[in-house]
């Protein structure tokens, strides 16, 4: 509940940042007559009151309205598309120093999630260097642990390569867990899962009734994506290696506690990922994605967490408040979810920082101002 306040109060803040912004940058939509004081519409060639022309009024108008548009394109010369749709990579990457700041989460009524933030920088307009923290699927714990990643993208095939617009972009990329990460169970999650209930009552001794369980697990993810532009529609496929490890598991029993710590365990899943996105309007994007997820599930016959693959699928839309602020929402769905009650709405913020953009402004302009000088 403290997330989901947070995250609103977040939301009308950058909100209230943005109208007020714009609201700025295109004030004075209207002209005045300097004669008589009227305001006039933008196409009157003469104030409709007392007649006066209002050409100079028009110059003026046009003149500063274009020192606005020269500022806004020096900055960010077009609106910025994050480089991914709701999870999935695309094969976008951020231009030279400039920042990315995304955050959200998957929020529902019987799973709440925790807040995942991740923050990015572009370099050289061909790389980009992330950390983030992403969820973990499991069992044993209601809602998905996060984790702390760092990655590293880069692109072996550019945007618009050869100036042609409809050639594909190719990157590659490796995402990796900092550290372990300990992940320990709940009473809540083993008192509502079916196989933790059937083997207490199975065992019918209360000393061999599983009160927790908790295990240490690493990851490393290596991926290729392809975006393919097709007019308003791109589409964006890869296929991903995940190297997962997992170690000191331990299982407690009510009366008992099973010391038992196996050596560190090692398993590649192949899996992969597709998405698309349209353009319904300048300031709206349509998003659909699907793609595999690791799962981590213990065993109660085996007695060790086994891990094996989760589909998750989210449709929705990306729309744009300004060219650095965008918002995603949709609904999430996992193949490993019992119905639709399970659905969670997807909701995150975008927010770019053009650091190399105004770097660049600012040199331009002292370098101009000692050249007057």
């Amino acid at each position: 509940m403290k997330t989901k306040k947070f995250l609103i109060f977040i939301i009308v803040i950058i909100l209230f940042f943005s109208i007020v912004t714009n609201n700025n940058l295109y004030a004075q939509d209207f002209l005045i007559c300097s004669k008589c004081g009227q305001k006039n519409e933008i196409v009157n060639k003469f104030c409709f009151v007392c007649g006066d022309s209002l050409d100079d009024e028009y110059k003026a108008w046009l003149t500063k309205r274009n020192k606005t548009r020269y500022k806004e394109e020096k900055f960010i010369s077009g609106r910025v598309d994050p480089p991914r749709l709701f999870t999935i990579p695309t094969a976008r990457v951020l231009g030279t120093k400039d920042i990315s700041l995304m955050g959200g989460g998957a929020f529902g009524v019987a799973v709440h999630q925790s807040f995942l933030g991740t923050i990015g920088m572009g370099l050289g307009n061909i790389a980009e260097v992330e950390f983030s923290t992403v969820g973990l699927i499991n069992n044993i714990s209601q809602g998905s642990p996060t984790v702390s990643t760092s990655a590293f993208k880069i692109q072996l095939i550019p945007e618009d390569l050869f100036g042609l617009s409809f050639f594909p972009t190719l990157a590659v990329s490796i995402r990796s867990s900092a550290d372990w990460k300990d992940v320990r169970s709940d009473w809540r999650a083993l008192n509502s899962n079916k196989a933790f209930y059937d083997y207490n009552e199975i065992t019918q001794r209360v000393e061999c009734a599983v009160s927790s369980i908790g295990y240490n697990t690493r990851f490393t993810i290596m991926y290729g994506v392809v975006t393919f532009p097709l007019g308003p529609v791109k589409i964006h496929s890869g296929l991903m290696l995940t190297d997962i490890r997992v170690k000191d598991m331990a299982v407690d029993y009510i009366w008992q506690e099973d010391n038992d710590a196996p050596e560190e365990r090692q398993k590649n899943l192949i899996g992969g990922f597709a998405g698309f996105e349209i353009e319904y309007n300048p300031q709206t994007k349509l998003m659909v994605e699907i793609k595999t997820d690791s799962k981590h599930e213990y065993n109660m016959e085996t007695k060790e967490i086994e891990v094996s693959h989760t589909y998750v699928a989210i449709g929705g839309v990306r729309f744009f408040f300004t060219k650095w602020l965008s918002i995603d929402t949709g609904v999430l769905y996992q193949t490993n979810y019992k119905g639709i009650a399970d659905a969670q709405i997807k909701l995150g913020l975008n927010l770019f920082i053009p650091t190399g953009s105004i770097s660049d402004y600012v040199k331009t302009s002292v370098k101009q101002k000692l050249n007057k000088e």
